[in-house]
């Protein structure tokens, strides 16, 4: 066992994340959907769009909500383009590939890849080392 405990702040946190994260695939879902369906836009196209919205957005949530601190921004923009790709290309192999409904790929993508997401965030742009106290 790790001798390290996790804290309720760290718990309250990662709530905290988790939740950013859940408003931001609703928005992307939304968007994505109304510009496939409405205005007759690929797929893809619309989710690249979605995620460069829901990028906005996240940085946004985290630093004012999720770490409460602004955070390292270039390293964001590195992890949002980061994990953006590797969902993007995940969505496209279970939507176009292995033919699954894309919104349906959308969400389940979303959530294998928020583990790795979460981690990126926690360690590169909102380190602790950057994170001095949580009033700000």
């Amino acid at each position: 066992m790790n001798p390290k405990t996790v804290s309720l702040t760290e718990l309250f946190r990662y709530l905290k994340f988790l939740i950013g994260g859940g408003l931001s695939l609703l928005f992307g879902l939304g968007i994505t959907y109304a510009l496939t369906e409405v205005l007759g836009l690929w797929h893809m196209f619309s989710l690249a769009v979605a995620i460069g919205i829901e990028a906005i957005f996240l940085f946004l949530y985290h630093s004012v909500i999720t770490f409460r601190k602004k955070g390292r921004f270039w390293l964001f923009v590195f992890v949002v383009l980061f994990i953006s790709d590797l969902n993007w290309i995940l969505v496209y192999v279970a939507s176009v590939n292995w033919n699954f409904n894309y919104l349906l790929s959308i969400v389940v993508v979303a959530g294998m890849v928020s583990v790795l997401n979460f981690g990126m965030n926690r360690w590169l742009v909102f380190s602790r080392g950057n994170h001095k106290s949580n009033s700000s």
